[in-house]
Parts: C-alpha cells; sequence; structure tokens
C-alpha cells in the first residue's frame, strides 16, 4: 500500500489526483495546500486537505509528517525538492504549465538545480518535456490532467450559445479579441466573477459550446485542451479548440484511465 503526500494544488488538479488516487489507487493520499491562490482554494475545499494560510507552516507540517509517507509528490514548486529529499523519500515533481513553460522558470539555473534532484518529474502538456532541463539524467513522464466526470455530469438544460473564461494569466486582450473573432460568446472574467467549483456543471450544461482559447503573455497559444474545456466535454458541451469543433470527452482524462497510469509511475520508482 502506497501513501502519497501531495503538497500545493495548482488549478485543483492535485485534488482531484489525490481525490481519485484515494479511490481507485494502489494505496492513499493526502494533500496540503496554500490559501493563497483563491481559484485552487475553491476546488480544494470542495474535495477537503489540510490548508494553510502561510507557505513556511506548510512546509514544516509537510516535512515533520513525512515519515507517514513513501512518496512526496510536488506541485509546480521545485524550489522545496532539494528540503524533502532530505526525508529519504521518493520525490516526484508535478509541472501543469507556466510553471514550466516560461523561459524564466524553464531556464532557471537554481531552479535546474532544485528540480534534478527529483526521482520522477512529471509535466500535463505534450509540448512540456523540452522545456524541462536538469542536469542529471531523471525519468520523464507524460499525465493527462483528470476531470471528475462523476462531478461534471450533463445536466437537463436548454443549451444555447457560446461560453469562454479568461483570467490573468494570459494575454486578455488578446484572448478576447480571438475568442469575439469566433462569434457572440458570453466571456466571464474569472478576475472580476468566479463560479463555485460545485456549481460549474451546472453553467456549462447550459451552454452549446465553450470556446478554448487562451494566448499567453508570450505570444503563444496553449495547444492543449484546458480543464474548463474538458470539463464542459464531460457536460456534454462541444468545444471549439485549434480552430476544429470537439463533440467528445477523451477518455484518457477519465480518472480511471489516469489513475492506472500514476499507479505504475509510483511503483516505478519505489521498485
Amino acid at each position: 500500500m502506497i501513501k502519497v503526500l501531495h503538497i500545493l494544488d495548482i488549478a485543483g488538479v492535485p485534488s482531484i489526483l489525490s481525490h481519485f488516487y484515494n479511490k481507485y489507487g494502489n494505496g492513499s493520499s493526502d494533500i496540503i495546500y496554500h490559501q493563497k491562490n483563491n481559484f485552487s482554494q475553491n476546488i480544494s475545499k470542495f474535495y477537503g486537505g489540510k490548508s494553510f494560510s502561510k507557505f513556511r507552516e506548510l512546509i514544516k507540517y509537510g516535512f515533520l509528517n513525512s515519515r507517514n509517507y513513501d512518496i512526496i509528490h510536488i506541485h509546480g514548486a521545485e524550489i522545496i525538492v532539494p528540503l524533502f529529499k532530505i526525508t529519504g523519500k521518493k520525490i516526484v515533481l508535478h509541472y501543469h504549465g507556466s510553471d514550466i513553460n516560461e523561459k524564466n522558470r524553464s531556464l532557471s539555473k537554481k531552479r535546474i538545480f532544485c528540480r534534478s534532484f527529483a526521482d520522477l518529474i512529471i509535466y500535463n502538456g505534450n509540448n512540456m518535456e523540452k522545456n524541462i532541463i536538469t542536469f542529471r539524467k531523471i525519468p520523464k513522464k507524460f499525465l493527462p490532467n483528470p476531470v471528475d466526470t462523476e462531478h461534471f455530469h450533463p445536466i437537463e438544460n436548454k443549451r444555447r450559445g457560446n461560453l469562454s473564461f479568461v483570467s490573468n494569466n494570459l494575454d486578455k486582450k488578446k484572448t478576447v479579441e480571438a475568442i469575439q473573432n469566433f462569434g457572440s460568446t458570453d466571456i466571464i472574467d474569472l478576475d472580476n466573477l468566479q463560479t463555485m467549483y460545485s456549481f460549474m456543471p451546472n453553467m456549462l450544461s447550459k451552454y452549446e459550446t465553450y470556446v478554448d482559447i487562451k494566448i499567453m503573455p508570450w505570444d503563444y497559444t496553449l495547444p492543449d485542451l484546458s480543464t474548463t474545456a474538458l470539463q464542459a466535454l464531460s457536460c456534454g458541451c462541444k468545444v471549439y479548440h485549434n480552430k476544429k469543433m470537439i463533440h467528445s470527452f477523451p477518455s484518457e482524462h477519465n480518472p480511471v484511465n489516469v489513475i492506472k497510469q500514476l499507479n505504475s509511475f509510483y511503483r516505478e520508482i519505489l521498485d
């Protein structure tokens, strides 16, 4: 039985991984997260976990309690990898997007040094691996983001119109212009108005199409389906992405399939 501690909750993905690992995995999982990220906190609270208002208290708790776990699964924050390596536990470092796609993070000598202490590096974007630079050979594995298909499911609504979300991690002006070029779309700015995670299936099920266009500040359009786009597909919406319409939910994002892969990753580094 493998015991896992997830540290930090980026976009709620670690909370979903932890939740479904407890359901379908070969062991048990806990998560500790920082209250600073309000959007992630919305999802973290939905799934449970232990929250900390101060980052140093989170790190202290994780370090002191590491003896209870076989694997420490750190999300995004490679700077704490060397510290947790001292515990003698296996360390998984997991990247989720801008935490490795931004050049100043990918090429930072300090970050390269820190991430090189990991036993395994996981990434969730098809084009990410080239940005993960280390000074020693470390296994790198692609893992699709899981979507909670139990929570996100079609709800009987009269569907109409298009929906899209934007936030301050994007080049908001260019993203909004690109969305508007698609056609009339309800655009929700998550920096001004956040929908509770528990209500998201209801909202998504009201729309026929989710417009998935994300242009980053370095003028890069994200090639992978966003988490919201995957949630929309799971709710029965169509998704416009990369100039094409997608009609069905990709099975590789089903949590059963994701956890099956994660199980095999964990076993490999423990053997």
